[in-house]
């Protein structure tokens, strides 16, 4: 008897548990309009910015601080080169600047003199001339050591080499101990975040597009927002193609080479189901989206065929013109989960 009950209660307890809470979301039904269907093109993806850094100064490079793979920050110091020399020639041009700008102060003193003694008549003017051209002699020596002292100095700026911009190091060029000429380069760079993707286009989709223009970009099965960067009016004439630039900015690191896949409005569709974007999302691996099925979360796989302002062409079997559909709130909601519809 004791037994029974122990198996009992827990049943009873689980029969009085509480109904889980219905999730709140807002919908929006289905509608019909003009769109243009979607056809997809393949392209290549390259980076937009791929640097091959050159030193702007010959010398042995005394230090390395990078290697083959890593990533570094704009300004980051890359290579040290040898400027022992360079220094002491600075040091030299410092001491004569010194010494020109003492004998500088010292004839525009003098100047200064010979000018009052001038107005008294106590000097000849050739005498007052003659200092007055020597000061302006020094003057200009004097700026000439400070601009030869100031090409050292970059110079010798030039003997540290510097990321440009963030990215990856994808080649080492150099190593401790070389020689390296001027223009010679010591290491690719790339930004990882930024490219380039080129694909040739029938004309009946040039005038469908337009320069700025976002375009809908799927790289490694992810969606990303590419923008149009150029349309080239040179195109392929066994082909009748023509290429087109999109630039791709991604969170995520690119690589060279990797497929895109491009989607661009063609055809017009007269009937398309119309939904607000947020109303798609990706869910197991698919555009889904999601109805209300007797109180409870249906979920159903669509496919996208175009978009029109801020809303999505959606294709599916099971949708029909008019049927609410989930727009806000599906990013937390699960299949069969309880869902109640709140006002917009």
């Amino acid at each position: 008897m004791l037994r029974i009950l122990l198996v009992m209660v827990p049943l009873l307890l689980w029969s009085k548990a509480p109904a889980p809470r219905a999730s709140l979301v807002e919908m929006a039904p289905l509608t019909k309009g003009k769109v243009n269907r979607l056809q997809n093109f393949v392209g290549t993806l390259y980076f937009n910015q791929k640097s091959n850094l050159a030193s702007e100064s010959a010398g042995k490079v005394l230090k390395v601080y990078f290697d083959n793979g890593d990533t570094v920050k704009k300004g980051t110091l890359l290579v040290t080169l040898d400027s022992s020399i360079l220094d002491k020639n600075i040091m030299a041009s410092q001491a004569s600047l010194r010494e020109a700008e003492a004998n500088y102060r010292k004839s525009n003193k003098d100047l200064k003199r010979y000018k009052t003694l001038l107005a008294d008549q106590s000097i000849a003017h050739s005498e007052y001339d003659a200092i007055a051209f020597a000061t302006t002699g020094l003057k200009s020596r004097t700026s000439a050591l400070q601009a030869g002292l100031d090409a050292q100095r970059i110079e010798k700026n030039k003997k540290k080499i510097y990321a440009p911009y963030d990215g990856i190091i994808t080649s080492k060029m150099v190593e401790l101990g070389e020689w390296v000429k001027t223009g010679e380069p010591i290491a690719q760079l790339v930004n990882p975040y930024v490219a380039d993707i080129t694909i040739n286009i029938p004309e009946q989709f040039i005038h469908n597009i337009k320069k700025g223009d976002a375009i809908k970009v799927m790289v490694a099965n992810e969606a990303l927002t590419g923008k149009v960067k150029a349309i080239i009016p040179i195109g392929d004439k066994n082909t009748r193609t023509f290429p087109l630039k999109v630039t791709l900015k991604s969170k995520k690191i690119l690589f060279e080479g990797m497929e895109v896949n491009i989607k661009l409005p063609n055809a017009q569709l007269d009937n398309a189901l119309l939904i607000p974007r947020d109303g798609v999302i990706k869910r197991f691996g698919q555009q889904i989206v999601f109805t209300n099925s007797d109180g409870k979360a249906m979920m159903i796989p669509v496919s996208i065929v175009g978009y029109f302002q801020d809303k999505i062409a959606i294709e599916s079997p099971m949708l029909k013109e008019g049927m609410p559909l989930v727009i806000k709130g599906n990013e937390r909601i699960f299949p069969n989960q309880p869902i109640q519809a709140t006002k917009p």
